[in-house]
């Protein structure tokens, strides 16, 4: 009776997790596409949140530090009416470095903050250099609440490296989304 009831608690269990685990899927909804030296990705999901919060949110210079994983450092460059430009200091594996500038703009009437890469350089040659960069963040109402999207497409020079690089940016960008959307959660709730 007692070994009986063991096999039920863990296939109850099991069930849990597999139905918790086609949930959690379902939140984030992504699409990577990827041909010779470019890619893109995009991602989106709903919070039940203020819209407005979540537009000031992703675009407050203040709050980048909260969503941009893995940056060493963010620094404000300049700032005018509705735009800013930032630099970013990423490290992987100690020794491989990145900074990058971008200008990031608001466009209020679209809830939208559009990012463009002005600048990358890497420390060492052997990383594949990105030649451009663009995308965007936007909300939009739906009737569970706000679906936030992400955005972003890049071309990148021919190399040695480059498909190792493409994999490790799908990876990142479908971490970055899960991670973005708990902080937005945290922080606009």
């Amino acid at each position: 009776m007692m070994k009986n009831s063991y096999k039920i608690i863990i296939a109850i269990l099991l069930s849990l997790a597999i139905l918790l685990s086609a949930n959690q899927k379902q939140e984030l909804n992504y699409e990577f596409i990827q041909e010779n030296t470019y890619y893109s990705f995009r991602g989106s999901f709903i919070v039940k949140s203020d819209a407005n919060c979540l537009i000031d949110l992703i675009y407050d210079f203040e709050q980048l530090s909260g969503y941009s994983l893995g940056a060493k450092s963010i620094k404000l460059i300049q700032r005018g009416d509705n735009w800013y430009d930032v630099s970013y200091t990423y490290r992987k594996l100690i020794i491989l470095e990145n900074r990058s500038t971008w200008r990031r703009i608001l466009v209020t009437d679209e809830q939208k903050v559009i990012f463009k890469m002005i600048s990358s350089k890497n420390n060492l040659k052997i990383m594949p250099e990105v030649i451009s960069s663009e995308g965007y963040y936007q909300i939009k109402k739906e009737k569970d609440g706000c679906r936030v999207e992400y955005f972003q497409e890049c071309m990148l020079k021919p190399g040695f490296f480059k498909s190792t690089y493409i994999k490790k940016a799908k990876k990142e960008a479908i971490k970055f989304m899960h991670e973005f959307k708990k902080y937005i959660e945290t922080e606009c709730n």
